[in-house]
């Protein structure tokens, strides 16, 4: 049996899904008024708006159906490995060291690995997520583990 379906209509899916959920979980919460916005408003919105979206790309993406994409097990694999480390090491190592090692994890799921661009790559996101949650923000995130 040969499943037809598209990476669009699996993106609408997928979604929709996270809509289903994220409007599961904002029931719980007051909805307030335009006005005054209640704790559950935003989510609900957002979740409103991404199942549309969902709906419309699947829409969409029906004209095309191709066999069913095949899943890049090894990207797969570096980039749900870099989050976890990420976020793992992220308060005992500090920003720069954990968005370092994020960004060498996932360039890991590329089959020619670069490192000098994951380098330059790495340090541009250090210095953005410095500029915006430290110094932006104002954010106690330590950058380096001897720091703070």
């Amino acid at each position: 049996m040969r499943v037809l379906t598209n990476r669009d209509f699996l993106a609408g899916l997928m979604c929709l899904v996270l809509s289903i959920c994220v409007l599961w979980q904002a029931q719980d919460y007051s909805l307030g008024t335009l006005r005054n916005m209640g704790p559950g408003y935003l989510p609900r919105v957002l979740g409103y708006f991404l199942g549309a979206l969902g709906v419309l790309i699947m829409a969409f993406s029906a004209k095309t159906a191709t066999d069913f994409p095949k899943i890049n097990v090894r990207a797969l694999v570096c980039i749900t490995t870099g989050i976890v480390v990420f976020a793992s090491l992220m308060n005992p190592a500090g920003l720069f060291i954990s968005t370092v090692t994020l960004v060498f994890l996932c360039g890991l799921s590329e089959k020619k690995f670069k490192p000098v661009r994951l380098a330059l790559i790495s340090l541009a996101l250090c210095l953005m997520s410095y500029l915006i949650f430290i110094l932006g923000l104002n954010m106690p995130i330590r950058l380096f583990p001897w720091s703070f």
